[in-house]
């Protein structure tokens, strides 16, 4: 049996949907239940509670083979990190696999990679089999720019001349799915990207073509940005780790794309015009 974490998320949902078209059954660990109601749509498994509670994490663990660790991003998410992977090797799981990021690293000074470095290696000294699931910046993150994009015509972040390499979730989640129901990806780390290198800039002029409509990037001050975060209720550490990974991308921090999609999934990964396209009813206006 599978275990899933983070489903009411976006990439634990993808995951979700994903196993549930396969016809793969899961159970899922859900703290917050008003969240669940997709989930109780597709007759999946539920586990309702906190992973700070252990009886909780006993009763989603048990019996399960197989788990997925995603955890949201917080000052506590090392801590519950470490606590469900814990118990994951108490109930016996055999594989964990984590959702971390490409950007990683030791050297890193962004709390968010540094929790994933510290989880990683806690994960690895767990004595279960482990894969590293690292993806990059997600095509999706460009949805919440919908509306500057549709009604005036721009793309702002406080990137500067920074490249990403835009990873549609719809991949990762495919990946995540291979991982959990076949062999021979144990104590293996996958480093996810989408096929092209790119400036904000470039992706700009990409959604340009696509829309037939000039898209224009703007290289937006990192204050007006963290205000931007605050309207959307962010704790004030999500909002700094979340304006230290745009300083990061703006001091060139991603550098290469990988072949890790097309080798696991056998197919090129999703472009990022074929993202734009799939959802042209958010990024386009009128005719």
């Amino acid at each position: 049996m599978i275990l899933l974490t983070g489903v009411t998320g976006k990439t634990g949902g993808e995951v979700a949907r994903q196993l549930t078209a396969a016809g793969v059954p899961f159970r899922a660990l859900v703290r917050n239940p008003a969240k669940a109601d997709a989930l109780q749509a597709m007759h999946v498994n539920l586990v309702i509670g906190d992973v700070a509670d252990d009886a909780v994490l006993d009763r989603a663990l048990e019996g399960i083979e197989r788990a997925l660790l995603v955890m949201p991003n917080g000052e506590d998410q090392l801590l519950l990190e470490k606590r469900f992977t814990r118990h994951a090797a108490r109930a016996g799981v055999q594989h964990l696999v984590k959702l971390s990021s490409l950007e990683s690293v030791p050297e890193s000074a962004n709390p968010i990679t540094r929790t994933h470095v510290a989880s990683e290696q806690y994960v690895r000294e767990s004595g279960m089999a482990w894969t590293m699931i690292r993806p990059t910046f997600f095509m999706q993150t460009f949805l919440g720019s919908a509306t500057g994009i549709r009604e005036r015509r721009l793309i702002a972040m406080p990137a500067g001349a920074g490249t990403i390499a835009p990873t549609d979730l719809r991949d990762v989640g495919a990946v995540i799915r291979r991982v959990l129901t076949e062999p021979g990806h144990e104590n293996q780390s996958y480093d996810l990207t989408g096929p092209d290198l790119l400036t904000l800039a470039e992706i700009a002029a990409r959604f340009s073509a696509v829309l037939g409509r000039e898209i224009r990037y703007v290289d937006q001050p990192m204050a007006e940005f963290s205000t931007r975060l605050a309207a959307l209720n962010l704790t004030p550490w999500r909002i700094a780790a979340v304006c230290k990974e745009f300083e990061a991308i703006a001091a060139g921090v991603i550098d290469h794309t990988t072949d890790t999609i097309p080798r696991l999934l056998g197919r090129a990964p999703i472009s990022l015009e074929q993202f734009v396209r799939d959802h042209l009813a958010l990024f386009r206006q009128g005719p």
